[in-house]
């Protein structure tokens, strides 16, 4: 029997022609594969992306309502040490600037009778009841995004 001894350099050839066909099978799956996983991830990267900027208009939008209606509170208790408010005819409207914002409140005369049993005034005194009415931002303008605010509350002086 006769046996063939490849040379060294022939084997490589054999190898590297196995090789070739091996990778001409191939169709780029693996190519195919990875874009579409880059495509995904770009998806939801510009979808966190949008709901972060999303989040945080609302959060300033919360944060500049929270102002105006501390900014209309303000403006109730600024009322209360203002004597003109407290007029026994018709209506006073006083505008109070408050940290750059303007509450406008409004206090109307509403009637009079004694004073409520249980408070210790006698029924000489007389208590008189006003409604406040405090507005913020009644007006969309370039300054303003829009948010307003409006506080009504009763309010009795007793003379």
């Amino acid at each position: 029997m006769f046996t063939v001894n490849h040379p060294p350099a022939s084997r490589e050839a054999a190898r590297l022609v196995s090789r070739q066909r091996a990778m001409s099978r191939e169709s780029g799956t693996a190519l195919i594969m990875s874009l579409v996983i880059l495509m995904i991830l770009t998806i939801l990267g510009i979808t966190a992306m949008s709901t972060a900027s999303l989040e945080e208009k609302m959060s300033g939008n919360t944060q500049e309502g929270t102002r105006a209606f501390e900014v209309a509170e303000s403006g109730l208790r600024s009322s209360l040490n203002d004597s003109s408010q407290f007029a026994l005819t018709g209506s006073a409207i006083t505008t109070y600037p408050i940290n750059g914002r303007v509450a406008q409140v409004t206090t109307s005369y509403m009637q009079s009778s004694d004073p409520p049993r249980g408070l210790g005034f006698s029924n000489d005194r007389k208590a008189y009841f006003f409604q406040q009415v405090s507005k913020v931002n009644p007006q969309v303008d370039s300054t303003n995004i829009g948010l307003n605010t409006t506080i009504t509350r009763g309010i009795a002086q007793i003379k």
